[in-house]
């Protein structure tokens, strides 16, 4: 319930309107896992169109992603996402996507999280095998590219192709089909 709490008052400090969806992106895999992060250009593309829908986006990441999150924002100027980029534990977060109408994560724990919480979320996989890792979910989706590299599961590459050709258009098309 404190955690409920919390998340209710961040978000309402946020200026989110009572009846506005709320679209979660985790920013971030991890530190470790750079290849899995898909490119800031399609996160600053998808939510520049899913504003245009009256949607809400909320960034979760830890506090490390807080100089990737500014900078998104910055490219989003006129566009108010909420950042809550190190400003959760891991109980809020639960919280905080909980709230989510849909959630969109590369390979990484808030994929868990969203599943646990029942949450619709978009999938996105790369150098990783959405077979064995994808968490049991009834209403997800995955976008993964067939490359004969991947899933290769390397921490670094040089093209990142996998999640470079995972296209803001065909996360948009998997965020509306769990909206209607």
């Amino acid at each position: 319930e404190e955690d409920d709490r919390y998340i209710e008052e961040f978000l309402g400090s946020q200026w989110l309107g009572v009846r506005q969806k709320l679209i979660g992106i985790n920013i971030s895999a991890s530190k470790r896992w750079l290849t899995k992060n898909w490119p800031i250009s399609h996160i600053v593309r998808l939510c520049k169109e899913l504003a245009q829908e009256d949607l809400r986006i909320v960034f979760t990441g830890t506090e490390k992603d807080l100089v990737i999150a500014n900078t998104i924002q910055q490219m989003l100027k006129p566009i108010k996402p909420i950042n809550a980029c190190g400003k959760t534990s891991i109980n809020q977060l639960a919280c905080l996507i909980k709230r989510c109408s849909v959630y969109i994560s590369p390979d990484s724990a808030p994929l868990h999280i969203a599943a646990s919480q029942k949450v619709p979320f978009v999938a996105l996989f790369g150098p990783t095998e959405p077979l064995r890792h994808l968490p049991p979910a009834k209403e997800c989706i995955v976008i993964k590219k067939n490359l004969s590299c991947s899933p290769c599961y390397r921490s670094r590459c040089k093209t990142k192709r996998c999640m470079v050709l995972i296209t803001p258009e065909e996360v948009r098309e998997a965020v509306n089909k769990f909206l209607k």
